[in-house]
């Protein structure tokens, strides 16, 4: 018996979803016109700009981002659709609330003292056309409106990762299996939680997540994914744990201690170098470790403070450069040091600058500022022998 095809308002009604039944009513749900509609359905292709990020393994992430018009259609298509549905519990990713997020992830398992950790292979690549089409079908749509809108979310037959409803979609695409998981680990008093690609599994019984692996693995490719072998680990109380990049240590979460090496470095550079190119990604990294420990954000603005007292401040540039693009706004200012002029003076600013020269060299930036270093060093010889001249 074929199955009909119909516009299911009970569900849509249920859900309190908008109704669209035909390409009219799409029409006027998106306040765009039908011939739109049908060039971003049509020619997806030509509505994304592709880019690439580099992996940690050496690889690179392809990031699909729609342009303007495709943006405000996805959008809509968020708010008023798929964020109206509900997702599982275990799902931490791409969800409103003080109860999700990555820390909060991380902090369901921070008592647990075996932690199993499993990545799902080409995450959003793996969630098909077929199964984005079926899901707005479920939803009460019928087969030209399920088209249309699997159509305008996703890019030659998959969901791309970039794409402004990707990630809710991949999580309502992950429904049942974290019911699955959930519903295997709840009878084996172990814990489960998703964040995004990342399943995280916690227990106090080494053996009972061992017995699992095999079963957890079944689960997640009968619910058409693959696990990302290279990325699976079992981590015992002896061991630096670790839950989505979050140490997890001591019933304790802290972020990485080489993401804070890593930006302290980036500041020092900055203010080294005077160039503040990197600001912003500076605070974004400040705010996520923030996130994660308050008052990190107040320890940075120390850190800056004491270096705006060493010898940078002979640099008037720097200090210039420092003082227009301060971090965070609570920094203080940088004051130019003043300085008299005699032999031993002259000596010890020569090798400030020798030490910032040979520092330029080293983080690959030798020619960096070099007019200025040249010119500041010209200056101190200039005055330092016109001051011995006096003496004389």
């Amino acid at each position: 018996m074929i199955q009909k095809d119909y516009t299911d308002s009970f569900i849509l009604n249920a859900l309190n979803l908008p109704t669209i039944s035909d390409l009219d009513s799409l029409s006027d749900a998106f306040a765009i016109s039908k011939r739109l509609i049908f060039l971003l359905t049509k020619k997806t292709e030509n509505y994304y700009k592709r880019f690439y990020i580099k992996k940690r393994d050496g690889t690179s992430r392809e990031i699909l981002s729609p342009t303007y018009s495709l943006k405000l259609i996805q959008r809509w298509i968020l708010k008023e659709i798929l964020e109206k549905v509900s997702l599982s519990e275990q799902a931490m990713a791409y969800k409103k609330g003080k109860n999700n997020g990555i820390k909060k992830n991380a902090m369901h398992h921070r008592y647990s003292l075996y932690i199993l950790e499993m990545d799902i292979k080409d995450f959003f690549h793996s969630i098909k056309r077929e199964r984005v089409f079926y899901l707005f079908k479920n939803l009460g749509y019928n087969n030209m409106v399920s088209n249309i809108l699997t159509n305008l979310c996703t890019y030659n037959g998959y969901l791309p990762q970039g794409g402004v409803c990707s990630p809710y979609i991949s999580n309502l695409i992950c429904y049942r299996l974290d019911n699955r998981l959930s519903g295997l680990c709840g009878k084996r008093d172990i814990l489960y939680t998703r964040y995004a690609d990342d399943l995280t599994f916690s227990s106090d019984n080494k053996q009972t997540l061992t017995k699992a692996i095999n079963i957890i693995i079944n689960i997640i490719e009968d619910e058409g994914f693959k696990v990302n072998k290279n990325k699976t680990r079992l981590l015992s109380p002896g061991s630096h744990k670790k839950v989505t990049g979050i140490t997890v240590n001591d019933s304790k979460i802290k972020a990485s201690k080489q993401l804070k090496r890593t930006v302290r470095a980036m500041i020092h550079q900055a203010i080294v170098t005077a160039d503040y190119s990197q600001i912003d990604r500076i605070r974004g990294i400040v705010s996520y470790i923030n996130s994660i420990e308050v008052g990190y954000r107040e320890k940075v603005i120390t850190y800056i403070n004491s270096l705006s007292n060493k010898d940078y401040a002979f640099f008037e540039e720097i200090v210039e450069r420092f003082n227009d693009n301060k971090i965070f706004k609570e920094i203080q200012d940088m004051n130019y040091k003043g300085y008299d002029y005699d032999d031993q003076v002259s000596l010890e600013l020569e090798k400030i600058v020798s030490a910032r020269q040979e520092y330029l060299g080293k983080i690959g930036k030798v020619d960096f500022l070099s007019a200025h270093i040249q010119s500041q060093q010209d200056e101190f010889k200039t005055n330092a022998a016109a001051t011995k001249e006096t003496y004389e």
